[in-house]
């Protein structure tokens, strides 16, 4: 086993995807047995449905090793199965990576629940913006789900003047909005009050780039159609952070968020 490798795959890859500190030792006892592949797996339930995790490494192969030197392991792919809560299929999907990245846990979770995910990449000289997604309505051949991909310079989808049009959105704090716009981004369902015709509802944003703009679902998950007229911010229940946060434990059930080692079991 090189040491330096071992270092790098819990140190850096796999704490950036969301998997820190819960497969070290059973990483370190394969990777001095020398098998491959490593297939990492570990399982968690969560109020919206149940999930499994494999995690698979490789030892990286080519001519550009020497013949006494030690091949590296390297995460090839992330495989998911989500079952979700009222449905009778279960949903699988393979995330693969570039350069040891990828999609983050709490992003592959947001996909496989049918939400989209902003990110960006570098092409030539240009940042290239992105949201991608699933779809789970046709499955390909194999059984498995396509990502899709819309891009920013194709539907010029401005978020934070979306955001912005919520009314008494400006008198949140900058950090508080600034906390809104990246949790959209990473395909979250975001939680806040509005009262709408009246009644005071516990509701949660979804950012939607194939209509480029903001879902508004109540808490039983049944989308909301807001006219101007008919909704008001509530900004006392979002007067600084903590309160932001038990807003979304209510509404989106974030009580069960992955803390390292905790939530996920590791399975065999």
């Amino acid at each position: 086993m090189v040491d330096a490798n071992y270092s790098y795959l819990v140190n850096e890859v796999l704490p950036k995807l969301g998997f820190d500190e819960i497969f070290d030792e059973k990483l370190r006892s394969a990777m001095k047995v020398g098998i491959d592949p490593i297939e990492l797996k570990a399982a968690e339930i969560r109020k919206i449905g149940d999930f499994t995790y494999n995690i698979v490494l490789e030892k990286a192969t080519g001519e550009q090793l020497r013949p006494e030197q030690e091949p590296f392991y390297f995460v090839n792919r992330i495989e998911v199965s989500f079952k979700k809560n009222g449905e009778e299929k279960l949903r699988q999907h393979t995330f693969g990576l570039y350069k040891q990245r990828g999609h983050s846990l709490a992003q592959m979770r947001n996909l496989m629940n049918g939400n989209y995910v902003h990110n960006t990449f570098r092409k030539g000289d240009e940042v290239v913006g992105r949201w991608q997604g699933i779809d789970f309505s046709k499955p390909k051949e194999d059984g498995s789900y396509e990502m899709r991909s819309i891009y920013d310079k194709t539907i010029q989808w401005n978020v934070t003047r979306d955001l912005s049009k919520l009314p008494h959105i400006n008198s949140l704090t900058q950090e508080m909005k600034e906390d809104m716009l990246r949790s959209l981004y990473n395909g979250d369902n975001v939680a806040t009050s509005l009262k709408i015709n009246g009644s005071k509802e516990q509701v949660y944003l979804r950012a939607n780039p194939r209509s480029a703009s903001l879902d508004v679902f109540n808490a039983d998950g049944k989308k909301i159609s807001l006219t101007k007229n008919s909704l008001q911010l509530v900004p006392d229940d979002l007067t600084d952070k903590q309160n932001l946060r038990e807003a979304a434990n209510l509404a989106m059930g974030a009580d069960d968020t992955l803390e390292p080692g905790k939530n996920l079991k590791n399975t065999r």
